[in-house]
């Protein structure tokens, strides 16, 4: 936070910055940090990156820093000082960061694949145990975990041990808030286990009983014929099952009722992430020049945007650009940019 501070309305100062980095790293291009914003998790986790990468450089900029502003040095850059000064602090936070840039990939990959526009609903559950899995074997091997980021700087014990209870603990609250996400704090989380039935490929660990699946609607009505054909005699031909859509239009006519609730329920909306992109594309086309614009016509506008981009292509390419380098906003987003990423929350 103090290093997003310390960019709040300064120009010059991101100026320097960049000047700064591409003199450093001449074969780089160079980019402004990420800017944490409190309703995007992923974020933090680019900042983390960014920071890992560039962690060695920060020293010397911030003591420049110090020279150029004289006595009107701001909080933000006293306080960057003050961490860099101090070669255990320093490095602890190397060690901390470090981690974090590593052990954030597994979430960062699940943010990814739960905002894309492809059909997860009958994979969410199986995503969110295996989170768990992460969580629970990091947390028991924290020593292990943390010892090769350790062993690279040399720090005092009191240092370690003060790491080892700060990871630990991290992973203990991410198991904890886990847990209740997966017990009452997911209202849909029995729809999301039971939906997996829909998959042929999961059926084989799944229960293959009607009444185990009360939380899809309508299910309750399947025939039991139907179900018992789909559990049994179709087992042996799922294996190699990819594409769900191709399957239950291959066996509509054989298992009309469930292949009518697995159209239904199979691709089930399952994020918010298209309505914000909706509000984001909302305050692109009402502009200052479209004020008087009707309710109609600017869900006429919204329509014809949305779709253009689909048909253009342009949400496959932001999401093979979420798989490159992390790159940080230009300095004209920068201007406009609250401390604590308010400006962000309508950008996707």
């Amino acid at each position: 936070m103090s290093f997003s501070q310390m960019f709040f309305n300064a120009g010059s100062r991101k100026r320097r910055y960049l000047c700064f980095m591409t003199n450093k790293l001449p074969r780089k291009k160079v980019t402004m940090p990420p800017n944490p914003c409190a309703t995007r998790w992923n974020s933090w986790f680019f900042a983390v990156q960014y920071h890992r990468e560039y962690f060695g450089l920060y020293k010397e900029f911030i003591e420049m820093e110090t020279q150029v502003c004289g006595r009107s040095v701001p909080q933000s850059v006293e306080r960057l000082q003050d961490m860099l000064q101090d070669p255990n602090l320093a490095q602890s936070l190397n060690v901390q960061i470090n981690i974090m840039a590593d052990k954030c990939k597994h979430i960062l990959n699940l943010l990814d694949i739960f905002e894309s526009r492809r059909p997860v609903t009958t994979k969410i559950f199986n995503y969110l145990e295996d989170l768990q899995v992460v969580i629970a074997a990091n947390k028991e091997m924290q020593y292990e975990v943390c010892d090769e980021y350790l062993k690279e700087f040399d720090l005092p014990r009191r240092t370690k041990t003060e790491i080892l209870r700060t990871v630990g603990e991290a992973y203990v609250n991410a198991e904890e808030k886990l847990t209740k996400y997966m017990s009452d704090g997911q209202p849909a989380i029995e729809f999301l286990q039971e939906v997996r039935v829909f998959d042929p490929r999961h059926i084989a660990f799944l229960d293959d009983s009607v009444e185990s699946y009360k939380a899809i609607p309508g299910f309750t009505h399947v025939p039991r014929h139907e179900f018992d054909s789909y559990f049994t005699a179709l087992r042996a031909a799922l294996s190699g099952v990819v594409d769900l859509d191709v399957f239950w239009d291959g066996v509509q006519e054989r298992l009309p009722v469930l292949s009518s609730l697995a159209h239904r329920y199979k691709d089930a909306v399952s994020n918010s992430a298209d309505a914000e992109r909706s509000n984001s594309i909302d305050k692109l086309v009402l502009s200052s020049r479209r004020r008087s614009t009707t309710n109609q016509n600017l869900k006429a506008l919204v329509f014809l945007c949305h779709n253009q981009r689909i048909l253009s292509g342009a949400f496959e390419r932001d999401e093979r650009e979420k798989g490159k380098v992390i790159e940080g906003e230009d300095m004209e987003e920068w201007e406009d940019m609250d401390i604590e990423g308010e400006g962000m929350e309508d950008d996707e």
